[in-house]
């Protein structure tokens, strides 16, 4: 499903971080497509455009653990689930189960404000104080960890996965039709990122995960998944 990290707005790359006890796809810049690129998915009669994504229960221990998250991160319940897509891009094949302990990632996409108080410099193409960084490489956000003390890392392309679907078992995390409620994409962002956080969350309470920009992950990118690990797979 590495699909839902390409449905972004501009040719830039912002990222989240992840919190847990494991060490990026290195992504390359390329343009973004749009969803009538995609192909055409009917909705379910039982999937209303104005059901609305709604967060996912945890028991009273994995709350604890969600009220006890670091200041700005969601608690993300880990489990299996399939990843990957037999029926899209060659490189999301082959579709295989995988496992992943729980961990905690970064509500939001890096502000500009956060990124330029730490490194001093602002790369950005679109300026803005609450406008997710972008235009930065891998040994940037690097560079950006090491002042952090390395508390946290990026997240490698598992967890990043996991955590957009948030649960569903639909195309997008809403639903298989494309809903503004959720996402920027090429034909309502105007060519430009726009404020995190300004669409609704997905089922964890993460912002942004569809769309506004791309996202670094933690493993090299490879032109097919190779089978290497099922639990906490860390990519080549």
């Amino acid at each position: 499903m590495r699909f839902l990290k390409f449905l972004t707005t501009c040719v830039s790359i912002c990222f989240l971080y992840t919190c847990s006890d494991r060490p990026a796809d290195k992504s390359d810049d390329s343009l973004h497509p749009s969803f009538s690129e995609l192909p055409e998915i009917i909705e379910e009669s039982d999937q209303l455009p104005n059901q609305g994504v709604v967060p996912l229960k945890l028991s009273l221990k994995d709350q604890e653990k969600a009220d006890n998250a670091p200041d700005g991160m969601a608690f993300i319940k880990g489990g299996c689930f399939v990843m990957g897509n037999d029926y899209t891009q060659e490189d999301e094949k082959p579709e295989h189960e995988v496992c992943l302990n729980d961990f905690y990632m970064d509500k939001f996409e890096v502000t500009q404000a956060r990124w330029e108080k730490l490194m001093g410099f602002n790369p950005s193409k679109f300026v803005g104080v609450d406008l997710p960084v972008e235009q930065v490489n891998y040994e940037n956000v690097q560079k950006f960890i090491k002042k952090l003390d390395g508390a946290c890392r990026l997240p490698t392309e598992a967890e990043w996965e996991y955590a957009a679907r948030g649960g569903a078992d639909k195309r997008y995390f809403w639903g298989n039709m494309v809903n503004e409620t959720y996402t920027w994409y090429e034909e309502n962002s105007n060519k430009s990122t726009h404020p995190v956080g300004t669409k609704a969350p997905n089922q964890y309470g993460l912002y942004d995960m569809m769309g506004n920009v791309w996202e670094w992950v933690n493993d090299w990118y490879e032109p097919y998944y190779k089978i290497r690990t099922k639990d906490n797979p860390t990519g080549p």
